[in-house]
C-alpha cells in the first residue's frame, strides 16, 4: 500500500469514526430529550414505574437504528429497523405468551395489543387524576413513546432536519396540558427546552460557544413563558357526563362520589332472579381511618373452590334462610371485584382466575377483569326474626375487635350523638334500628352537591361532624356515619359498596323477571354484626334503597289461628323506583333508556390525540414544500423567472441530486447532466436558456409556468420511484431559506 493510499485510508477511518460519534451522540440526545419530556406525564400518572418501560422502548429503538446506520448508509432503513426491534420488545414485554419464541407476533399477539389498548383507554377515561398506571396505560404510554421516537428519528436522520424533532417532542410535553391547563410543569418545560438545544448543537457541524449560549438562553426564557401562555382548558368536573365504565378499583368508595354525580345513567349489569331484586355487593370496607374506609388486605383468599363457598360467618343453623339463584351479565363494570348478592354459596361460568374471601364473602381477582363476565350465582338469604336479633349475645368472637376500631381523630360529636339516639335502648338490635331511624325518619336529606359545596365530601372521620351538623349528604355519608356510630356503641360494623336491586322488567311471554342495574343504583350501606346470626344489612340513606324487614316471631301464637307466626316473613327487598335523570325517557323502560353519549377513545385519551397528531405532523414538510412550489409558479405566471429556476434546483435536491447553492444555473445544469438527470435537448435545457436570457438580456423575458412544470417532470422521469416518493413525502428543502425574491417581486407588481 502506497503512502497516498494509507493517507486516504486514515482519512476515511477518521471520517467513519466521526460519523459514528455523531450518529450515537445525536441518538443519545434524542433519547435524553424524550426521557425528560416524558417525565411530564408524572402530572397525570401515579408513581414512576411507567417511565422505565417507556425508556426501554426509546433506547432500544434508537440504539438499533443507530447500529444499523453504522453499517448501512440508508437512513430510512434504520427507522424501519427501529420500529421492528422496538415492536419485538413490546411483544416480549406485554404479550410474550402469544408470540413465537416470545418476540415474533402472531394473530393472538395483535388481539392482546388491541385488548391492552382498550383496557388502557377505559382506565384513562374512568380514573381520577393522578391515574394509576396499570398495564393498559403503560402499554399505551410505550406505544406513544415509540411513535414519538420514530417521528424524531425520521426528522433527525431521514429528512435531516433535526429542528423538526421538536414538534413530536412538544406534543409529548404538552400531554398533561391537554388534560388540564393547570397540569404543566415549568421545570420539565425548561429541562426539555435545554435537551432540544442539545439536539440542535449535536446535529450542527459547526458549533461554537458564541452560538450555543444564545440558544440556551432563548430556550430557557421560552420554556418559562410558554406554560403561562398556554390556553385554558376546562377541568373535568366531578359531575359531568363523563363517558366510560364504572371502575371498581382497590377502594371503590373513593370514586363513588364521581360515579354518583354522572348525568344520564350508564347500564352497569343485568341479572335474572327467581326471587325479588337483591342488593349486589362489590366490596366490603372494614378499616376506618382519618380519610376514608378501606378494605383490609387479606391473605385468606380461596380460589380452589370458587363454585363452593364456606357458610356465612356467624350464621347458625337456628336462623331460617332461603336458597336462591341468579344469572348475572356484566355490561359496563371493570375492575377486580365481582358484584354478588349476600350470602353467595357458589359461582360458575367465570372466565379467568377468581378468589373469594371468607369474612366478607366478596369475590375478587388479581389477573382478570369483571368486564363482560357472565356467571351464575347460588346464594342464601338469611331470614332471622326480630326475637333472634334481640336475643343475640353481646360477647364477640375473637378478632372482632377490629370491627370496633375507631380513629383517634373521630370527632366527639359522633359518639355523643350515638349515645343520645340509641344509648338507652335495651339490645344492640334495638340500638341499630334507632340509629337507622335517626337518619331515615329525622331531618336529614339526600344531596350529592351539598357535601362538595361545603367541603365535607368523603367518608373519613373528619367529615362526619360536618355531615351530622349539615344533615345533608349522599349514601357514603349516611353509611359511614351509621357504621361509625354503631362502633361507638360496641356493635361491630363495616361499610359495603355495591348496587341497589335495579328496575324489574318482566318478559310478557316467559314471565321471566330481569333486573336492569345502572349507575344510578351505585350505593353504599352499613352492615352490622350480631353473634349467632352474622352480618345484617341496614339502610340509613334517605330516599334511596329499602330497609330490611324482619319476621316478628319464630313461635306460632295460638290466639291468632289465621296467622302462622312460625313461618318467618322473608327479608323482602322491594324494588326501588328508578332515578329520573335529565336524559331519561319516561315512555321507555330503563333497559332502553338512552345512556350518556360515549365518546370514541380517540376523543377521550390525550395519548390517542398524540398518536393521531403524529401522522399529521409527518405531512407538514410535504405541505410546506407544496405551498412553496405554488408560490413560485404563481410568481412565474406573473412574469418572474428566477423563482422558476429555484424550484427546479430544490426539486432536484429533493430527488437526491447533489447541487451547490453557490453555483450558477449553467453549472447546476451541467452537474445535473453529469449525474444523469438530463441528456440532450430537454425541457430543462430550454428553461435554462430562458433563465440566462432573462439574466443578461436587456429586454423583458417571460417564462411560462408550463415550462417549469415540464422541466420538473423531466427531472422526476430521470429519477427512481424511491427518490420520487422521498421527494414527495420527505422533501429536504421544505424548510430552506425564504424565497424573498418572490415576495419582493410580488410587492413590486402590486405597487
Amino acid at each position: 500500500m502506497t503512502v497516498a493510499e494509507r493517507d486516504r485510508e486514515r482519512v476515511a477511518s477518521i471520517e467513519r469514526h466521526d460519523r459514528r460519534v455523531r450518529l450515537w451522540s445525536l441518538a443519545g440526545a434524542l433519547a435524553l430529550a424524550i426521557g425528560v419530556a416524558a417525565s411530564s406525564l408524572g402530572e397525570v400518572l401515579t408513581e414512576g414505574s411507567w417511565w422505565f418501560p417507556l425508556m426501554a422502548v426509546v433506547v432500544v429503538a434508537l440504539a438499533s437504528a443507530t447500529a444499523f446506520r453504522n453499517v448501512n448508509a440508508r437512513a430510512a432503513w434504520g427507522t424501519a429497523v427501529a420500529a421492528v426491534t422496538a415492536g419485538a420488545l413490546l411483544v416480549l414485554t406485554f404479550a410474550a405468551d402469544t408470540a413465537i419464541a416470545g418476540i415474533v407476533p402472531t394473530g393472538a399477539t395483535f388481539a392482546r395489543f388491541a385488548e391492552l389498548v382498550r383496557d388502557g383507554d377505559e382506565s384513562i377515561v374512568t380514573q381520577r387524576l393522578p391515574a394509576n398506571a396499570d398495564t393498559g396505560i403503560v402499554f399505551i404510554v410505550c406505544l406513544g413513546a415509540l411513535a414519538v421516537t420514530l417521528a424524531m428519528d425520521v426528522a433527525a436522520f431521514v429528512v435531516r432536519k433535526p429542528a423538526l424533532a421538536g414538534i413530536p417532542l412538544l406534543i409529548l410535553l404538552l400531554v398533561p396540558s391537554f388534560v388540564s391547563s393547570e397540569l404543566h410543569n415549568a421545570f420539565v418545560f425548561a429541562a426539555t427546552a435545554l435537551t432540544y438545544v442539545v439536539i440542535l448543537l449535536v446535529a450542527s457541524e459547526n458549533v461554537s460557544a458564541r452560538t450555543a449560549w444564545p440558544l440556551v438562553s432563548v430556550a430557557l426564557v421560552v420554556s418559562l413563558i410558554v406554560p403561562v401562555l398556554l390556553p385554558s382548558v376546562e377541568a373535568v368536573s366531578e359531575g359531568g357526563n363523563r363517558p366510560g365504565l364504572i371502575s371498581t378499583g382497590v377502594n371503590p368508595i373513593i370514586n363513588l362520589s364521581s360515579d354518583l354525580r354522572r348525568g344520564a345513567p350508564l347500564l352497569a349489569l343485568r341479572y335474572t332472579s327467581e326471587d325479588t331484586g337483591e342488593y349486589l355487593r362489590v366490596a366490603v370496607l372494614d378499616e376506618f381511618g382519618d380519610d376514608t374506609w378501606r378494605p383490609t388486605e387479606r391473605n385468606d383468599l380461596s380460589s380452589d373452590e370458587i363454585q363452593a363457598f364456606a357458610k356465612p360467618v356467624g350464621l347458625t343453623a337456628d336462623v331460617p334462610r332461603t336458597e336462591n339463584a341468579m344469572q348475572v351479565e356484566i355490561e359496563r363494570i371493570r375492575g377486580e371485584y365481582l358484584p354478588v348478592p349476600y350470602a353467595a354459596t357458589g359461582i360458575s361460568g367465570l372466565e379467568g382466575s377468581w378468589a373469594w374471601e371468607a369474612e366478607g364473602l366478596t369475590v375478587s381477582t388479581e389477573t382478570s377483569n369483571s368486564r363482560d363476565q357472565q356467571y351464575d350465582v347460588s346464594y342464601i338469604t338469611p331470614t332471622p326474626s326480630i326475637e333472634q336479633l334481640e336475643a343475640a349475645p353481646t360477647t364477640l368472637p375473637e378478632g372482632y375487635e377490629n370491627y370496633l376500631a375507631l380513629p383517634a381523630t373521630l370527632p366527639a360529636v359522633v359518639a355523643e350523638t350515638a349515645q343520645e339516639v340509641a344509648g338507652s335502648e335495651l339490645t344492640r338490635f334495638d340500638q341499630a334500628l334507632a340509629l337507622q331511624s335517626f337518619f331515615k325518619d329525622g331531618d336529614f336529606e339526600y344531596s350529592e352537591d351539598a357535601p362538595l359545596a361545603d367541603d365535607y365530601d368523603g367518608s373519613g372521620a373528619q367529615v362526619l361532624a360536618e355531615f351530622l351538623t349539615a344533615q345533608s349528604g349522599y349514601c357514603v355519608h349516611f353509611a359511614s356515619a351509621m357504621a361509625a356510630m354503631a362502633r361507638t356503641l360496641d356493635i361491630p360494623a363495616r361499610v359495603v359498596v355495591g348496587f341497589t336491586p335495579g328496575q324489574r322488567n318482566v318478559d310478557e311471554e316467559t314471565d321471566e323477571a330481569t333486573f336492569v342495574v345502572t349507575t344510578d343504583n351505585l350505593h353504599a350501606w352499613p352492615e352490622l354484626y350480631f353473634p349467632t346470626i352474622g352480618w345484617i344489612r341496614f339502610e340509613p340513606t334517605v330516599s334511596v334503597g329499602t330497609e330490611p324487614r324482619f319476621a316478628q316471631s319464630t313461635e306460632d301464637d295460638p290466639s291468632t289461628p289465621d296467622v302462622d307466626e312460625s313461618k318467618p316473613e322473608p327479608v323482602a327487598t322491594p324494588t326501588p323506583a328508578p332515578t329520573t335523570t335529565s336524559a331519561a325517557r319516561p315512555d321507555l323502560p330503563l333497559n332502553e333508556q338512552p345512556t350518556a353519549p360515549t365518546t370514541s377513545p380517540l376523543a377521550t385519551s390525550p395519548l390517542w390525540w398524540m398518536l393521531l397528531a403524529l401522522p399529521i405532523l409527518v405531512l407538514i414538510p410535504a405541505l410546506v414544500r407544496l405551498a412553496r412550489r405554488g408560490l413560485r409558479l404563481s410568481a412565474v405566471s406573473r412574469g418572474a423567472v428566477a423563482p422558476g429556476w429555484r424550484e427546479v434546483r430544490d426539486t432536484a435536491t429533493d430527488l437526491g441530486f447533489d447541487l451547490s447553492d453557490s453555483a450558477t444555473p449553467r453549472q447546476q445544469y451541467e452537474h445535473l447532466v453529469e449525474q444523469g438527470a438530463v441528456s440532450g435537448s430537454t425541457a430543462l435545457a430550454a428553461m435554462l436558456a430562458s433563465v440566462e436570457i432573462a439574466a443578461f438580456s436587456p429586454r423583458n423575458t417571460r417564462l411560462g409556468a408550463w415550462a417549469v412544470t415540464a422541466a420538473l417532470a423531466s427531472l422526476r422521469a430521470s429519477s427512481s420511484w424511491r427518490a420520487r416518493l422521498r421527494a414527495c413525502w420527505a422533501p429536504r428543502t421544505a424548510f430552506g431559506p425564504v424565497d424573498r425574491t418572490v415576495w419582493r417581486w410580488s410587492a413590486k407588481r402590486k405597487a
